[in-house]
C-alpha cells in the first residue's frame, strides 16, 4: 500500500507541475494533395474534407515539449471542423494544455490545438483528453492490480 501511495504521489507531482493555459508552441505544414489522396484512400471516403484530423495537432504539440516527463493516452477527442483545408496552403497549428482535472481519482489534461491556414482562414479546433501519466510509470498498474494481476 505503502508503495502504491509513493506512485499516486509522484503521478500527482508531475501533473500539478504542468499548468493549465500552459502554451505547447506551434508547428507549421504544407498539405497536399497526395496528403488528402491518402486521407480519403484510409477512410474510404473520396470526399472527406479534414485530413488534419490525422496529423494529431494536439498530441503532437504536447509530446514536443511534455514528451519526457508525461504521456497522455488518449481518453477522448472532440473536434469542430470550420473551413477545409486547401491543398498547396500552408497550415499553422497553435495548443495548449486547456484544462485538466481529477476524475474517479485519475488525473487527465485537455489540450487544445487551434488550426488556420496562411490565410488566416479556421480550419479545425481540436481537443484531446488524456489520461495523465508520467513517464516511467505503468500504464494502468492500479487497474491490473485491481483485477487480480
Amino acid at each position: 500500500m505503502e508503495q502504491e501511495a509513493d506512485v499516486q504521489i509522484e503521478k500527482r507531482e508531475v501533473w500539478d507541475s504542468i499548468p493549465v493555459g500552459d502554451d505547447l508552441g506551434t508547428m507549421d505544414y504544407v498539405m497536399t494533395e497526395q496528403m488528402i489522396a491518402d486521407y480519403r484512400r484510409v477512410v474510404g471516403n473520396p470526399r472527406a474534407a479534414y485530413p488534419t484530423v490525422a496529423a494529431r495537432h494536439p498530441a503532437n504539440l504536447f509530446y514536443r515539449k511534455y514528451a519526457k516527463i508525461m504521456r497522455v493516452p488518449n481518453a477522448g477527442h472532440d473536434s469542430q471542423f470550420f473551413n477545409p483545408p486547401i491543398a498547396g496552403k500552408r497550415i499553422f497549428v497553435s495548443a495548449r494544455v486547456a484544462d485538466k482535472y481529477i476524475r474517479r481519482g485519475r488525473p487527465y489534461l485537455v489540450v487544445e490545438a487551434t488550426a488556420k491556414d496562411e490565410d488566416g482562414r479556421l480550419i479545425e479546433i481540436s481537443r484531446l483528453i488524456g489520461m495523465a501519466r508520467p513517464v516511467g510509470l505503468p500504464a494502468h498498474a492500479d487497474l491490473a492490480r485491481k483485477w487480480g494481476q
